[in-house]
């Protein structure tokens, strides 16, 4: 029992104590955690001008919520870069910075490191929106690089593939040429049209009775949304219709058609070949897919992650009912 007497010391018991009240202490009295927001009105205000501007609607309330909790997202990442000093560390910043002092023309003969540092003292990296965008990149690059997704399976993207089957098929794809007669001579067009139709002529013994048309005259295999792009949706329209009976195979078919009218003037239409829709085959779309896989678990695994990272901060918001009552002035 020689142990036990050694054990019977004042001093120890008093060393034990501490080290039990040391650990308690940290259980009841936990270090207070950073915090983070709550947004100020002036950057919420900024937030529904933004969604206003981009979707010309006033955001609900919950919409506010979900841009709130989106930029405080932003914050968190944010403040746990300059946590880890990541901004002592990233060549952009530190040519940011030292641009900065010498645009506030602080540089005095001073050494591009000593810049540096003065601007950190000064707390520009704070004021400075291409610095913080700078900042949250790259936490989240490294939040990504700890927590990577998992590549897409091959059954995964024959689900996909599955799932977005009607999506995925493929649009018509029109050969083409045109003989195009702005406003001005539109009333030539019937006389032109009948002499190709009399002396049977192709596009190329025709196309000298063309007026100039800026986009060109001859368009390879293309959609009808590239069509579009050219001509207008008008045209577009106006070009399935005339061709209703060849939807269906693929074929040359050289043939004219129309006069056809688009928001530019008229133009008969030369058409060479026509790819009917059809549907997607997996392996030429599995690129695709394959991307758009890749990005959504990528973005999964980056939320999971700030997710995770904001349980270290106490975020304040403003409840979604404060935000019934607030409302924008409409941009100047």
């Amino acid at each position: 029992m020689q142990w036990v007497t050694k054990l019977n010391k004042p001093w120890l018991h008093f060393i034990v104590l501490g080290a039990v009240f040391y650990q308690l202490q940290g259980a009841v009295f936990p270090e207070a955690k950073t915090t983070i927001g709550p947004l100020s009105d002036a950057r919420i205000n900024a937030l529904q001008q933004q969604w206003r501007t981009n979707t010309g609607q006033q955001p609900s309330p919950r919409q506010s919520a979900q841009l709130i909790e989106t930029e405080l997202s932003k914050d968190v990442l944010l403040q746990r870069a300059l946590e880890l000093n990541i901004h002592r560390y990233d060549n952009i910043v530190y040519q940011r910075l030292i641009r900065n002092m010498n645009f506030l023309q602080l540089a005095d003969g001073k050494t591009d490191n000593e810049l540096f540092e003065q601007a950190l003292d000064m707390r520009l990296h704070l004021d400075d929106n291409v610095i913080k965008r700078r900042l949250i990149q790259m936490m989240e690059q490294r939040l990504l690089a700890n927590n990577p997704p998992l590549p897409p399976s091959d059954e995964a993207i024959k689900a996909e593939f599955n799932q977005r089957f009607s999506e995925l098929r493929k649009p018509p794809l029109y050969s083409i040429e045109h003989i195009f007669f702005n406003q001005d001579r539109e009333s030539e067009a019937p006389s032109i049209i009948a002499t190709i139709t009399e002396q049977n002529l192709d596009f190329q013994a025709a196309k000298h009775f063309s007026s100039p048309y800026l986009q060109g005259y001859k368009f390879d295999r293309q959609t009808p949304r590239q069509l579009a792009q050219n001509f207008g949706n008008s045209f577009v329209l106006s070009l399935k219709q005339a061709v209703p009976t060849l939807q269906s195979v693929s074929q040359p078919v050289a043939q004219w058609l129309g006069p056809i009218r688009s928001a530019f003037g008229l133009h008969y239409v030369w058409l060479n070949a026509l790819e009917p829709a059809r549907d997607a085959q997996l392996k030429e779309v599995e690129p695709q897919l394959r991307r758009d896989l890749d990005y959504a678990a990528q973005a999964q695994a980056l939320q999971n992650a700030i997710n995770l990272l904001r349980k270290n901060y106490d975020i304040r918001r403003p409840d979604i009912e404060d935000l019934e009552g607030k409302t924008i002035e409409a941009p100047q």
